[in-house]
């Protein structure tokens, strides 16, 4: 029978002792697959935080991304609206220009 150094520790830590010669008893083979199972599940959990703190931070990321885009795009909205105002002011100025031009 061999057992990796975490299995060793967990078998331990539950104060359950497995022959070394084979084979083993129905009882221990079920108490062999529980801590095999622990196992793989702790590796599970932890690869599931790491998938997790990458997803948070992708998403950390885009909104920043995005913060930066939607203040460029007011900037430049606010700058747009100053020139539509200013090619207003001037149209009126010139509409008015033509209107007294036309009057006899």
């Amino acid at each position: 029978l061999r057992l990796t150094d975490e299995e060793k520790e967990l078998l331990a830590r539950e104060n359950i002792s497995l022959p070394t010669n084979m084979p083993l008893t129905k009882d221990e083979e079920k108490k062999l697959r529980t801590v095999r199972r622990k196992i793989r599940n702790k590796v599970s959990a932890k690869e599931s935080r790491k998938r997790k703190v990458e997803y948070v931070d992708g998403l950390e990321h885009r909104v920043k991304l995005c913060t930066t885009e939607n203040s460029q795009l007011q900037k430049k909205i606010e700058n747009l609206e100053k020139q539509n105002m200013s090619m207003m002011a001037q149209l009126k100025k010139l509409q008015a220009l033509v209107t007294s031009k036309s009057k006899p």
